[in-house]
């Protein structure tokens, strides 16, 4: 998930990081269920909504967007902080501990802690501008859950440090096995 991001934020990017806190808090060994499973619930409610969060809860009273969310008070300051600041502070500390090569990969939009870990642990690639070098030379398509679209869509990503992609057919030299040097 994007930790930098945009000023408004959509149902979807919020349930994003609640999935990726209760995410989190589970690997670092939290042993209140209901905690993560807390998180949990609050991202598919937001998933849920007919209308954005931020919009609603500038028109609604706070207890009846929790009685409709099925949230509780601390959880609905949380969506009001990223419905309002486009970030939560929260979110960005636990990131921040994060070992750098699973917070880097998790600046990918879909990349959570655990994908991040299964990418790294089975590419080695720990940056953004790797994962999409991977995507675009195929070797994506090799971590679990990475099918033609998901990968299509980490290779169609542009970040400032990853040059777009050439297009097909550009005067790329082509080189054939026979013209590399023979072993003797």
């Amino acid at each position: 998930m994007n930790t930098h991001v945009s000023e408004t934020m959509t149902n979807k990017e919020m349930a994003a990081v609640l999935f990726n806190i209760g995410t989190m808090l589970r690997k670092q060994g939290n042993r209140n269920p209901f905690r993560t499973a807390a998180y949990e619930r609050g991202a598919r409610a937001l998933m849920g909504l007919a209308a954005e969060a931020g919009a609603i809860l500038q028109t609604e009273e706070t207890v009846p967007f929790r009685r409709r969310a099925h949230i509780g008070k601390k959880l609905q300051a949380k969506i009001r902080e990223m419905a309002h600041t486009g970030q939560l502070d929260q979110y960005r500390q636990m990131v921040a501990e994060l070992p750098p090569h699973i917070a880097g990969l998790m600046e990918v939009p879909g990349v959570g802690p655990k994908t991040a870990e299964h990418i790294y642990q089975t590419l080695g690639v720990g940056t953004a501008a790797e994962l999409v070098r991977a995507a675009r030379d195929g070797r994506l398509r090799l971590v679990r859950g990475f099918g033609p679209k998901r990968t299509a869509a980490v290779a169609a990503l542009e970040l400032p440090d990853v040059p777009a992609e050439p297009a097909r057919g550009s005067a790329l030299p082509q080189i054939s096995l026979f013209d590399l040097p023979q072993a003797a």
